[in-house]
């Protein structure tokens, strides 16, 4: 009896099988390898759709958050309304002028530091002693 291999008729025989099964392999991986590309596409669009929504939530509130605070004055400008809007004779402070700062202090050296609106009277010499 001869060895298989060296049979002809089996090796075209066992050679189609083998084919046969490197096909239906190759096949398969093909087919799996598609399913999971689907899959992967199928999952960012349910990923996309389900973030779309929140997105436009945060923007939204973000943007009314921020129209808020733009139409709020802050507390300085409140402050800055109210000192410009009230007058001195509802406050019971009588404004003053610098000439008639000084003139409350006859004798004395006398300096106004600061910005306009915000100065702080000084003293430059010491009061005399009795």
């Amino acid at each position: 009896m001869k060895h298989p291999d060296e049979n002809p008729l089996l090796k075209v025989v066992l050679a189609d099988e083998q084919l046969a099964n490197l096909r239906h392999a190759s096949l398969n991986q093909g087919l799996d390898t598609v399913r999971r590309a689907r899959r992967a596409r199928r999952a960012m669009r349910v990923a996309t759709l389900a973030l779309v929504p929140l997105l436009l939530i945060a923007v939204f509130t973000l943007h009314k958050l921020t129209q808020d605070t733009t139409k709020q004055p802050s507390a300085q400008a409140q402050r800055q309304t109210s000192v410009a809007i009230a007058q001195p004779e509802e406050s019971g402070v009588k404004i003053i002028s610098d000439e008639e700062l000084f003139a409350l202090f006859p004798g004395r050296s006398l300096a106004l530091i600061g910005k306009p609106g915000h100065q702080q009277l000084v003293v430059l010499d010491a009061p005399a002693r009795h």
